[in-house]
C-alpha cells in the first residue's frame, strides 16, 4: 500500500473534514469502468486526511475510490457539501476570473475551423470556454450551481439547450466526478455531441508522476483516477477517436466511430502493467530506507512460551 491512513508522516496541503456526518450516508462497492471487479488497495487515506480506500484495477490501472457513493449520497454531498469545500466564500466573477486566466482556448488552435459552437459540461461560472466569443463562436453551459450559471449567462454565455447538439463539448474535470463515466460520458456523446463533432476531456492523469505525488489527487470528490491509456481505452470503447492530448492533462477526441473493443484491450493491460510497476518500484526498499530501517530498530521484549492455563494444564 501507498498510503496509509494509519501514519502521520504525509504532507497534506489541508486537514479538514471532507463530509461532515459522513456516517449517516450509504456507500456501494463498484465495479471499475472496464467492468473488472479485481483490484489492489493503493491508498486507505485522503489528501485532506480523510479515511478513503484507494484501489487499483487488475486490468486496467484506473484508481477508484470503493466503497464510493450511492447516487442518493452524491446527490446529496454535491447540493450540500461540495460547494462548501471546494468553493467557500468564492464569488461567481472569482471563480470566472480564476478559471478564465487557465483559458481552453490557446489548445484549440489547429483545429478552430472544425466548430462554431461551444457546450461546456459542468464548467462552473464558465470561465474556461468565455474567450471562445471573441472569435465568433457561440458558447453554452451546463452547470448544476444556479449561482455560478447565472453569472455566467449575465456574461452573455448561453444556458445549455438540449434540443441541440455541439460542434465542439468541453468536459474539463468531470470524468473524476462520475459515478459511472462509461454510461455518463455515452450520454454527453449521444445527447451533446454533433455526428462527428469534438469532444475535448481533461482530467489529472496520474502516470504523468511517480506513486508518491499521488496523493495530492485523492480527494473525495474524485471517484476515478485515470492513467493516459486507460482513458484513451475508455473513449475508444464509446468510439472516440484521440486527436491531440498535450502531454498533461487534456485530450481531444473525435466521436461518432465505432467502439474499438481491441484497442481498447491494448490499452488497458499496457495501462496496468505500468501502474503495476510503477507502484512496485515505488515500495521496493532503497539503501537510504533500509539505512533508516536500521538506526532506528530495536528488539521487542517477548516471552515465546505459551502462557499456562490453570483450567486446561495439570
Amino acid at each position: 500500500m501507498l498510503f496509509d491512513i494509519n501514519k502521520t508522516n504525509y504532507k497534506y496541503r489541508e486537514q479538514f473534514d471532507e463530509f461532515p456526518d459522513i456516517e449517516k450516508h450509504t456507500f456501494e462497492f463498484t465495479k471499475c469502468t472496464c467492468s473488472s471487479t479485481e483490484s489492489y488497495v493503493v491508498s486507505t487515506v485522503s489528501r485532506h486526511r480523510n479515511f478513503q480506500p484507494i484501489v487499483a484495477c487488475e486490468n486496467c490501472g484506473t484508481l477508484r475510490a470503493n466503497p464510493y457513493f450511492t447516487k442518493e449520497t452524491a446527490s446529496h454531498y454535491y447540493s450540500n457539501v461540495y460547494g462548501n469545500v471546494k468553493r467557500s466564500d468564492r464569488k461567481p466573477e472569482e471563480l470566472f476570473a480564476a478559471q478564465n486566466k487557465k483559458s481552453l482556448v490557446p489548445f484549440f488552435d489547429d483545429v478552430e475551423a472544425d466548430f462554431n459552437s461551444v457546450l461546456d459540461y459542468g464548467g462552473g461560472a464558465g470561465g474556461k470556454t468565455a474567450d471562445f466569443r471573441k472569435s465568433g463562436e457561440e458558447v453554452s453551459l451546463y452547470e448544476v450551481e444556479g449561482t455560478y450559471s447565472q453569472y455566467a449567462y449575465d456574461q452573455g454565455i448561453l444556458p445549455h439547450d438540449k434540443s441541440r447538439k455541439y460542434d465542439l463539448v468541453v468536459v474539463s474535470h468531470v470524468i473524476e466526478h462520475m459515478l459511472d463515466p462509461v454510461a455518463q460520458m455515452k450520454e454527453v456523446i449521444d445527447n451533446c455531441c454533433e455526428q462527428e463533432g469534438l469532444l475535448f476531456v481533461a482530467t489529472p492523469i496520474i502516470d504523468r508522476q511517480r506513486p508518491r505525488q499521488w496523493l495530492q489527487h485523492f480527494h473525495i470528490a474524485h471517484k476515478y483516477y485515470f492513467t493516459r491509456d486507460a482513458l484513451v481505452g475508455l473513449m475508444a470503447e464509446l468510439g472516440c477517436e484521440l486527436i491531440e492530448y498535450n502531454g498533461n492533462d487534456s485530450f481531444l477526441f473525435r466521436v461518432g466511430g465505432k467502439s474499438d473493443m481491441r484497442a481498447s484491450a491494448a490499452l488497458y493491460a499496457a495501462s496496468a502493467k505500468k501502474v503495476r510497476a510503477a507502484i512496485e518500484n515505488e515500495l521496493r526498499p532503497s539503501r537510504s530506507s533500509i539505512r533508516r530501517f536500521l538506526k532506528f530498530w530495536r528488539p521487542q521484549s517477548h516471552n515465546q512460551a505459551a502462557p499456562r492455563t490453570p483450567e486446561l494444564s495439570p
